[in-house]
């Protein structure tokens, strides 16, 4: 055997084997626990203050409009006194305007769904071509920019003479802010995707289909919710505009023009808090979790 060479055989093999499995090795596994409980109580606590300062606002403000300026005609709704009308409203049976709270807000939420899906559909499918089409950009943001200063209410005389007074109204209305707001986001999220990254793709063999599924709506996804997030806020906020002034007969922003012509400014106030409400709802609960889970999913953020 020559110098340096070792030679095992099957019993060799056998009692190696039988050694190194007898050692066990330690454990290196880390548990990391999850903290999206701890996020979840941090993100409750700092909204809890955050609404708390927006309390003691309103009433301070109460407070000196009815007992420092003793304006005793009109007095400035409190929020106790507030929270007491919307649990009567809420709990009690209490109807407004001959309807019952939850009529109202079905309807307000009725129109917006309405809209607010047509928009989402119609700003997708424009913000898509937009983003895509380098050739089609520069010709179709302009009206798009266009429509986008006008303001909601600014479209008003074009709803009444295409759609006259009532809930077709308010939802021409509703679409026609929100769809702008999509399309715009949507087209830029789509454009801001490095042009490097679609010559690699195109390198790589990638036909317009898979770089579009596979690279330019992953890489705009955040920017697409986003936009959403955007185009629902703004339909909400317009809606109840839209409601006030277009003779809807049922729903919030209806509810509030009837009773602060009645001098019911406590009803006013207890159906803004509920505007106030759904729309936190909306935005800070339902696209915000949406947004979370796809930023997880790309990789852009951990622990959820």
């Amino acid at each position: 055997m020559p110098a340096g060479e070792i030679l095992f055989n099957g019993d060799d093999d056998a009692r190696i084997a039988k050694h190194l499995g007898s050692r066990r090795a330690p454990d290196s596994t880390i548990t990391i626990g999850s903290d999206r409980p701890a996020a979840l109580a941090r993100t409750t606590m700092t909204f809890a203050i955050g609404l708390l300062i927006v309390l003691i606002i309103w009433q301070v403000f109460a407070w000196v409009y009815n007992d420092v300026l003793d304006r005793a005609v009109l007095r400035f709704p409190a929020p106790l006194e507030t929270f007491a009308m919307l649990w009567d409203f809420l709990f009690e049976g209490r109807t407004l305007l001959g309807y019952t709270i939850y009529d109202h807000i079905m309807a307000s939420l009725g129109r917006w769904m309405v809209a607010f899906t047509i928009a989402t559909a119609v700003g997708l499918a424009l913000g898509v071509v937009l983003g895509y089409s380098t050739t089609l950009f520069p010709i179709g943001i302009v009206p798009v920019s266009v429509f986008q200063m006008i303001p909601g209410l600014a479209w008003l005389p074009i709803a009444l003479l295409l759609f006259g007074l009532g809930s077709n109204a308010a939802v021409f209305i509703i679409f026609a802010v929100s769809s702008v707001v999509i399309t715009i986001g949507v087209a830029g999220g789509i454009r801001r995707v490095p042009p490097v990254v679609i010559r690699a793709a195109k390198m790589m063999g990638a036909d317009d289909l898979t770089l579009f599924l596979k690279v330019l709506i992953p890489y705009a996804t955040v920017d697409i919710i986003n936009s959403l997030r955007v185009g629902m806020g703004s339909a909400w906020r317009v809606l109840i505009a839209a409601e006030m002034v277009v003779g809807t007969g049922i729903g919030l922003g209806y509810a509030i023009t009837m009773t602060k012509d009645l001098l019911n400014y406590v009803g006013s106030f207890a159906c803004i808090v509920i505007i106030c409400i759904i729309g936190l709802l909306l935005d800070k609960v339902l696209f915000a979790e949406v947004e979370k889970y796809a930023r997880h999913r790309l990789g852009m953020e951990e622990g959820y």
